[in-house]
């Protein structure tokens, strides 16, 4: 029961996510997402590094897109790409969900598209001491027990409902590490 539960989430949230190839760099990349009404694509810094990517829809077209907006204490990216008219994800607060709420990912690991991963939310908050990675942490992150692999950085992590709640970004631990989406959302405020 639980397991068509999250599938049907994850079939309604597919066609948000996008793959993203990151400038010249062929074959690397990770995921996007079509964040709520704002008209833009949410990925990782680390997706993202150069000025141009290239998106492509789950339907399989393509668009050229560029960073309009980077925050790399934070790991993320806002793309602008015109012409995919993508539906925007519905994204939720991760601080509402109880430790042990089913949670899924879904990206490209490994260039498979649109695979589903799923698992329970640990918590929402800070790391504990000697768990920071690159600086990065004093920052809240949503943590659960999701397997990510690489081609998921930047796609969502979602409630069993299907809201974003927050963008996939790292293994650390063994846990799966996403940036919540209210600070998604305080990002993208700042470009539209």
């Amino acid at each position: 029961m639980m397991a068509s539960f999250v599938s049907g989430a994850a079939a309604r949230l597919i066609p948000s996510v996008v793959a993203i190839v990151d400038g010249a760099e062929r074959g690397s990349g990770g995921a996007g997402i079509a964040w709520g009404a704002s008209g833009f694509i949410v990925t990782n810094a680390h997706v993202a590094t150069h000025r141009d990517v290239t998106v492509m829809a789950a339907d399989g077209r393509r668009a050229r897109g560029s960073v309009v907006a980077r925050d790399a204490r934070r790991d993320l990216a806002v793309v602008r790409a015109g012409g995919l008219e993508l539906p925007g994800a519905p994204t939720g607060d991760p601080a509402r969900l109880r430790p042990g709420a089913l949670v899924f990912a879904v990206g490209h690991p490994f260039g498979v598209q649109d695979a589903i991963s799923a698992g329970v939310l640990q918590a929402v908050g800070r790391l504990p001491r000697g768990f920071a990675v690159n600086g990065r942490g004093t920052h809240a992150w949503v943590q659960a027990d999701v397997r990510l692999a690489p081609g998921n950085s930047g796609g969502p992590l979602a409630d069993a409902a299907g809201l974003v709640i927050g963008v996939a970004a790292m293994i650390v631990g063994g846990l799966a590490l996403a940036v919540p989406a209210p600070d998604v959302d305080a990002l993208v405020a700042t470009v539209t």
